[in-house]
């Protein structure tokens, strides 16, 4: 069924064509329309026809066979490890960020980590960076730091206000990891790319491989240190726990070894300790632990304290306990009360005050009642003050000593101003410093500073690689680390959700989500396929509406056509100068139905013939032939070009046939030469009713008969009688 293309008018009056399934331009070339130009135009389309189903079945076929690749990957990755699955469920998940696109992302620069980049990832949090970007940033972070230390160099300390000196703190010169902020030192910038096991330079790309993988064994000691080795190949992220087999007893030791997992050196056996606890009443019913680590008694039961005036409910293990009341019983010296909390009676002991004693600057001793108090010894006191550079000169005295009273110079903290001053009292000056923070951006605006700048506590504010977020740290020096949230890129349903590094979302395509479609279709006809990004597909399906074109009883069988994509070109465009280009408008818009091409049988104005024509051409039109019905003379056929008749299956004359216009031609009886003067008709003519004269047989008279009547008869004898003339013959006989 050959297509056929439709004219669309819009609202300016341009003429938009499109063949259903097929665009079409208006104002093409039509150097090539004749016959060896179709011909070629219909070579080249079947060619890329072919080479688009290919490509369609080539990108299904590869994506089938990258998830088993994936698949055979991982399994070889893994098939040196027997453990359980759950504890390789982060080494399972680097392995994935490895093969996801847009999974494994550099912070950096925000950029996506392809297979043939070279690569460095953290000791520490095992996260990938690009490595011409990790050295950018290691080089940046060193080259801040020694201008940090070079400065600090210049001022290598301070003095306090006591004139100690104070050497300033030297920043160490390091950098971090943009991920976990881990510290590595100036030799530990990466300068070749390795493998991730490390031992391999610039390990090659290979198809079958984990991207940056050497392909042999890690052969790194495992964590915790057991003195076993990784059986993995080559891989990103940690190394799973130890998979291999050891004997070990349980922990109680009461079992007999076992074979188990060196990830899982220690195992419990289901019996109980039942050792006497430190109650030295009850057992210990804990399930197999450490020999000397049974945990406290931890049965309740009603204990007094110590002094027995009171009783609590407490655990066996905490069965003496002291409460908060104060003893209070009188000593033996009947004058003073015993100030002792809580405490086992008779536990009291001599009274306090008749012990030997001394003065309050502690220079004599003397022993007295407890009823005498000790006087003072009138000598200097000689205490150490709290300055600690000088002694209390008053005179032996009760209590504390007072505020060190002596007047000395004292120097500020930032060291630029002096003051006499009691030697109690801190002198700080109204001096603001003017020395940068650590971030080398602000002035420190602390009074009297003493060189020691604090941290500058403002917040950064710039914005961040991401594009989206504001730095959220304190004001500092260099670069500013990535972006540490996390974006989230949906499909167009939003049921499908995977996280990106925060800016890497708008390069990031979204993921495959396997759900339905929920986009309405732009059609009459439900077409059922999984979400998308861009526009749903092109309906495939046959129209199957009533052909409102044709008017005919038939569906349409052209391909839907209600939403059809047609580019035109609108005819009233005018340049605005010569650079301008007329631009193509494409829009989406119904066509009408194509006529109707289903074959269907129709016969020829004359019934001759009946062959197969499409229904929107269905006529019956003359098929060139001569009619051929029987004329009513019954002699000839009508000789009219096929032509309409009421019956096709009458082959006799109809109204439309021509009548018969020849003469009889019959021949007559034998005999007779005068022809039939009747039209053309049926058998049989009639009797020839020319009178003919003829001399009789003796030829005397003339005899006169009609031509009918004389061939008409077969008998001889017949017409002899009608040539006699009925008189005597005159002729002799011969002898």
């Amino acid at each position: 069924m050959s297509k056929k293309s439709t004219g669309v008018k819009n609202a300016w009056g341009v003429v938009k064509t499109a063949q259903h399934g097929v665009e079409s331009f208006p104002g093409g070339n039509k150097k090539n329309n004749g016959p060896g130009g179709q011909t070629k135009f219909a070579e080249v389309q079947q060619k890329h026809l072919e080479a688009a189903k290919k490509l369609a079945e080539t990108y299904e076929s590869s994506s089938d066979e990258e998830d088993v690749s994936t698949t055979e990957i991982f399994e070889s990755v893994l098939k040196g490890y027997s453990g359980d699955s759950g504890d390789l469920r982060r080494t399972h998940q680097f392995l994935e960020n490895a093969f996801q696109s847009g999974a494994a992302t550099c912070l950096i620069c925000i950029g996506g980590i392809k297979r043939v980049d070279s690569i460095w990832s953290c000791v520490t949090c095992y996260c990938f960076f690009h490595l011409a970007c990790i050295q950018r940033w290691a080089n940046d972070n060193i080259g801040q730091k020694r201008l940090r230390q070079a400065d600090e160099a210049s001022s290598p300390g301070f003095y306090t206000n006591r004139g100690e000196f104070v050497p300033r703190k030297i920043t160490p010169i390091t950098w971090d990891c943009p991920q976990c902020r881990h510290s590595y030192g100036p030799e530990e910038v990466p300068r070749r790319y390795l493998c991730f096991c490390g031992k391999e330079d610039n390990p090659q790309v290979h198809p079958w491989l984990i991207p940056h993988s050497c392909g042999e064994l890690c052969q790194r000691l495992l964590e915790p240190v057991c003195g076993h080795k990784c059986l993995l190949l080559c891989h990103p992220g940690p190394c799973p726990p130890c998979p291999q087999t050891i004997s070990q007893s349980c922990e109680c030791r009461k079992s007999a070894k076992r074979t188990i997992r060196c990830s899982t050196k220690s195992w419990r056996c289901q019996e109980k300790c039942q050792k006497i606890l430190s109650c030295g009443v009850h057992k210990c019913n804990q399930i197999c632990h450490s020999p000397d680590s049974c945990k406290p008694c931890s049965r309740r039961s009603v204990h007094r304290c110590q002094c027995g005036q009171k009783q609590e409910e407490r655990n066996c293990s905490e069965s003496v306990w002291q409460c908060a009341t104060v003893c209070g019983k009188e000593y033996s010296c009947g004058r003073h009360r015993c100030e002792k909390r809580c405490h086992p009676p008779g536990e009291c002991g001599d009274c306090p005050q008749g012990l030997p004693r001394s003065c309050p600057c502690g220079k004599q001793t003397s022993v007295a009642p407890c009823s005498e108090q000790i006087d003072t010894c009138g000598d200097s006191c000689l205490k150490q003050l709290p300055c600690g550079d000088h002694v209390c000169l008053d005179r032996c005295h009760r209590g504390e000593c007072g505020a060190c009273p002596e007047i000395v110079e004292k120097r500020c903290r930032c060291g630029l101003h002096s003051k006499q001053l009691p030697c109690h009292k801190s002198f700080t000056c109204e001096t603001k410093c003017k020395q940068q923070k650590d971030c080398t951006k602000h002035v420190c605006n602390r009074k009297c500073c003493d060189g020691n700048c604090p941290p500058c506590d403002k917040i950064c504010g710039k914005t961040l690689p991401c594009g989206r977020h504001k730095c959220k740290s304190n004001c500092h020096t260099g670069h500013c680390y990535p972006c540490n949230l996390k974006a989230k890129v949906k499909c167009r349903c939003s049921k499908t959700v995977i996280e990106v590094p925060c800016g890497r979302e708008r390069k990031t395509r979204p993921p495959k989500c396997h759900l339905p479609c929920r986009r309405p279709s732009k059609c009459h006809h439900e077409n059922p396929h999984n979400c998308h990004q861009d526009d749903c597909p092109t309906c495939t399906k046959k129209c199957a509406l009533f052909n409102d074109t044709t008017k005919c009883a038939h569906p349409c069988e052209a391909k839907c056509h209600d939403a059809v994509l047609v580019r035109y070109v609108d005819k009233n465009w005018r340049p605005a100068g010569p650079w301008d280009v007329q631009p193509e408008v494409t829009e989406i818009t119904r066509l009408p139905h194509p006529k109707c091409e289903i074959r269907v049988p129709v016969s020829c104005l004359g019934g001759h013939e009946t062959i197969p024509w499409p229904c929107h051409d269905a006529i019956p039109r003359s098929c060139g032939r001569s009619c051929g019905r029987q004329l009513k003379c019954g002699n000839h056929k009508c000789e009219k070009e096929c032509h309409s008749v009421k019956d096709l299956q009458l082959w006799l004359q109809q109204e439309a046939c021509d009548e018969c216009r020849e003469g009889c031609k019959r021949k007559r009886p034998q005999g007779c030469s005068h022809p039939c003067k009747k039209p053309c008709h049926f058998d049989p003519c009639d009797p020839c009713t020319v009178a003919t004269k003829t001399a009789c047989h003796c030829g005397l008279t003339q005899v006169i008969y009609r031509c009918g009547e004389f061939f008409a008869s077969d008998d001889p004898n017949a017409k002899e009688t009608q040539l006699s003339c009925g008189n005597r013959c005159i002729k002799n006989v011969s002898t």
